[in-house]
């Protein structure tokens, strides 16, 4: 059996336009089809450092995003506090 882990956040650093912090091209497709079809909710499941899911929310969509890393998570919860979002 595989013991699955998080990805060590901590040698991510904290740089405003770090690949880790802008979205991927195709999110924004996904995003102007989506509001264009009347979706307003998003699941970032293995969210990382939550580009895609700030992104989302920064459009009016409710966001639940998860990660197995606990550091992740708790990067995501301040990123989206230090933007006033809210997510789930």
């Amino acid at each position: 059996m595989i013991k699955s882990k998080g990805w060590d956040w901590n040698l991510v650093k904290e740089e405003k336009n770090s690949i880790w912090k802008n979205p991927s091209i195709e999110s924004y497709y996904l995003l102007n089809r989506w509001k264009s079809q009347g979706k307003t909710e998003f699941l970032d499941l293995g969210c990382g450092l939550g580009r895609h899911s700030i992104l989302f929310a920064k459009n009016n969509f409710n966001v639940y995003c998860f990660d197995i890393s606990k550091e992740a998570i708790e990067r995501t919860r301040k990123w989206a506090e230090d933007e006033n979002l809210k997510l789930n």
